[in-house]
């Protein structure tokens, strides 16, 4: 490992990072691993990034990327099909049992840190994608926060169907009743 060496392309370095948070998790992240991966010195990563954390939330962003990806298709083949327009959260769900199962600790690892992130940004990104025609500012507030609990209660049974706590058909039944819960209480 050369003192000074360049990275030719600093895409490599999150792309190697989201490698090894997806083979051992973000607790067995460091550094030194990345560097060594990349086969260059932890000092020439900081000529790129200011510390572990910049990394990692860069790192994030690319995941939340990876999970995202495909759903806005996924949505819009639900609309084709004449579907309550609440009904994307059901596509969401499944977009991200899908991804939990194939992706667990990459998945473990972007829903534990975006939980600390500002949700709003958050909301946004998946109202955009669900596209439900419904603009978040004339939304009345109980729709709001009954969707933010529906985004939970997916999000925290995806975490326990990957941590062995939960069942895919138990995440499928319960995501289910929660959405039954909130359609019923917003149908129009």
């Amino acid at each position: 490992m050369g003192r000074g060496k360049k990275i030719v392309d600093i895409e490599l370095v999150i792309d190697e990072a989201i490698a090894l948070i997806d083979e051992g998790g973000v607790e067995e992240f460091s550094t030194r691993r990345l560097a060594s991966r990349l086969g260059i010195s932890a000092m020439t990563l900081y000529n790129y990034y200011e510390n572990r954390g910049a990394i990692v939330n860069e790192a994030l962003k690319r995941g939340l990327g990876m999970l995202w990806s495909g759903l806005p298709d996924e949505i819009a083949a639900w609309r084709e099909k004449g579907g309550h327009p609440l009904g994307a959260y059901r596509v969401l769900a499944e977009h991200l049992l899908g991804f939990a199962l194939a992706k667990p600790l990459l998945c473990r690892f972007i829903l534990a840190e975006s939980a600390g992130t500002d949700w709003s940004d958050h909301d946004s990104a998946i109202e955009r994608m669900l596209g439900d025609g419904i603009d978040r500012a004339e939304r009345e507030e109980g729709l709001r926060r009954d969707i933010y609990l529906y985004e939970l209660v997916a999000f925290a049974l995806a975490l326990k169907v990957i941590g062995g706590g939960e069942t895919r058909e138990r995440y499928r039944e319960l995501v289910g009743e929660a959405y039954s819960r909130l359609l019923g209480g917003h149908e129009s």
